[in-house]
């Protein structure tokens, strides 16, 4: 293997790396302005999750000789400003409203991150880590199963932002 193929793959890394670092400060956020118990409880115990994901991805890159990274990744919604900054700033005004956008783009960032760690073990596969590929395997399966409770949690963040109408009798 040629160094410059492990040098990229320590790049890859340290892209999950400052990714996890972010995310570990996002999920205690999130976790403190949830008002659902059940979902501030897996909230948290993601957090804990990515902890050890944050731990494992610099083991890895120590373990290679590479030096991790001390920053964090920029965490953002999936949708930037522009025309639909406008309709968003105005949704977030109403505290339901935001927390569901919340939970939407945190959907999205566990799917991107399955899809980072995916990735990560079809590489230390094809570069001959395999002791790398079923740890990676272990997080992804991790990322499916939070964006899974947040998918199953999206209808009661729906039902708290825009409860039922009551009819009248």
């Amino acid at each position: 293997m040629a160094s410059t193929e492990q040098e990229r793959y320590i790049l890859h890394l340290n892209h999950a790396l400052a990714m996890e670092s972010a995310l570990i400060d996002h999920l205690e956020r999130r976790a403190h302005e949830v008002p659902v118990q059940e979902v501030r409880h897996r909230i948290l115990q993601h957090r804990d999750e990515t902890v050890r994901h944050r731990d494992t991805v610099r083991e890895i890159i120590e373990s290679l000789g590479g030096e991790p990274t001390s920053t964090k990744a920029n965490i953002q919604p999936p949708v930037t400003p522009g025309m639909l900054g406008k309709v968003l700033t105005a949704l977030e005004s109403e505290k339901e409203d935001r927390m569901l956008l919340e939970s939407l783009a945190d959907f999205s960032v566990e799917h991107y991150e399955s899809g980072v760690y995916q990735a990560l073990a079809q590489i230390a596969h094809n570069l001959g880590f395999e002791g790398h590929v079923s740890r990676f395997d272990a997080i992804r399966q991790q990322e499916e199963s939070m964006a899974e409770f947040i998918s199953n949690a999206t209808p009661q963040a729906i039902q708290m932002a825009f409860p039922p109408e009551r009819k009248a009798a």
